[in-house]
């Protein structure tokens, strides 16, 4: 089977897609139908003998048209109909020179623009040989003058027709050029995106890689006359920076998952409480920030507990990096879904970023004063809460600071039987930390 190289597809393509003018052009033609029905019920009067013929005409293209406007798929059916309709009113009544001319005028234009090439050629060909017919049969039949009515009534259909195919050229031509901007702006910020991206992940990359390697060759060269506190000082560091590159890979490696939706997701009952211990232990190690987490201790959730854990990562790094001195961990049960709130009492987020947020590679910073990080933890975040079957927000706090909430299914009882959660978080490193049941 032969395929058809990208490259050579506008040549199997018409000028105009049908169905952007679909609409528009199936209306003209049924009220050129009505036009038809209307002339030939004026020269019924004067006794025409083709009156019917171009009544019923008229009436058929109407009908076609209306079916077309919503249903039709190619220009194609239209065009030989018309063609015909044309022709063989042409051989009842007799050629007249302005109505065929019209008509043929049409039928051209319809197929250049509406289908590809091939076809086009058809269409105008088998509109060309109803002239043998015409030249054949009119001679024997008794043809009546048509009348200045027929001919202006039929010209004008025509001309309509004609006229609303140019116009929504222009249109289709309008729209094709703004989709080309589009895409092009579209492309133009993929490519800085892409670029911004590169940067900051080499950035953060380099920096714990060059943290490690400085400690290593430390550890290395003065292993022996370093007293035994410094060397765990230094194990400490290489570890947290280590972990540092493998969350970093990890928010990474996730998002084509969570794009192309196949993220494996192992989903079980959680004590709520102890996760949001254990990462906050990790997040705020060292560091003297008052952080206060308020969730009963008997709140079960369903959900995969290495995303439920990278949710609460994220969402902790960033109050960690952006917020004030003091960050509140609680919850709230509206019925089947669990509420976390995670607040502090930092400066907040502008109105004009707080959906931006959201999106892949932005902080709230920009230029040289932006934080640490790359720009995925809040939008995957969002996703993977999503993706468990709850959702993540911002909301600003009073008086100030930022609160970001997400939902998490509540485990059922049946969830919860023969599940052992009876974890208690541990003091870990957080200072100071206070816990309320």
């Amino acid at each position: 089977m032969q395929t058809v190289e990208p490259s050579d597809t506008s040549r199997f393509r018409a000028p105009i897609r049908y169905r952007e003018v679909r609409r528009a052009y199936s209306t003209v033609r049924a009220i050129s139908g009505a036009l038809l029905a209307a002339v030939a019920g004026l020269t019924w009067a004067q006794s025409a003998p083709w009156a019917p013929y171009l009544l019923l005409s008229g009436l058929v293209v109407m009908a076609h048209a209306i079916y077309e406007r919503s249903l039709g798929k190619s220009a194609l059916p239209p065009l030989l109909l018309d063609a015909t309709i044309i022709g063989a009113l042409t051989v009842v009544r007799g050629f007249s020179g302005g109505v065929e001319g019209a008509g043929f005028v049409y039928i051209v234009t319809g197929a250049v623009l509406l289908l590809p090439l091939r076809r086009a050629i058809g269409v105008v060909v088998y509109a060309a040989l109803w002239a043998a017919p015409i030249a054949l049969l009119a001679p024997l039949l008794e043809v009546s003058d048509p009348g200045a009515v027929t001919e202006i009534g039929s010209i004008f259909a025509f001309a309509g027709i004609v006229a609303q195919l140019l116009y929504s050229t222009g249109q289709a031509l309008f729209a094709a050029e703004e989709r080309h901007h589009d895409a092009l702006a579209a492309e133009k910020r993929a490519v800085e995106l892409k670029d911004e991206f590169v940067s900051m992940v080499s950035h953060e990359l380099r920096t714990p890689l060059t943290s490690i390697g400085g400690f290593a060759d430390t550890l290395r060269e003065s292993w022996a006359s370093l007293p035994p506190a410094e060397v765990d000082e230094f194990l400490v560091i290489m570890r947290g920076e280590a972990n540092h590159l493998s969350n970093l890979v990890e928010d990474i490696l996730v998002i084509p998952r969570l794009e192309a939706g196949r993220l494996r997701l192992e989903p079980t009952t959680i004590a709520l409480r102890d996760e949001a211990f254990e990462v906050a232990r990790l997040v705020f190690a060292g560091t003297t920030r008052e952080l206060q987490i308020d969730i009963p201790a008997d709140i079960r959730v369903t959900a995969d507990p290495n995303r439920l854990r990278q949710i609460f990562r994220n969402l902790l790094e960033n109050a960690r990096k952006y917020g004030g001195d003091q960050v509140l961990i609680t919850g709230e049960n509206p019925g089947p879904t669990y509420k976390v709130v995670i607040a502090d009492n930092g400066p907040g987020i502008p109105l004009s970023d707080r959906e931006r947020i959201f999106e892949h590679f932005e902080q709230a910073v920009k230029g040289d004063a932006r934080s640490e990080g790359v720009g995925l933890g809040l939008p995957i975040a969002r996703k993977l809460a999503r993706a468990m079957g709850g959702d993540l927000w911002f909301e600003p706090r009073f008086p100030t600071g930022a609160q970001f909430l997400f939902t998490l299914q509540t485990a059922s009882d049946a969830d919860e039987t023969g599940r052992d959660q009876s974890r208690r978080p541990t003091d870990g490193t957080i200072t100071p930390i206070h816990r309320s049941a």
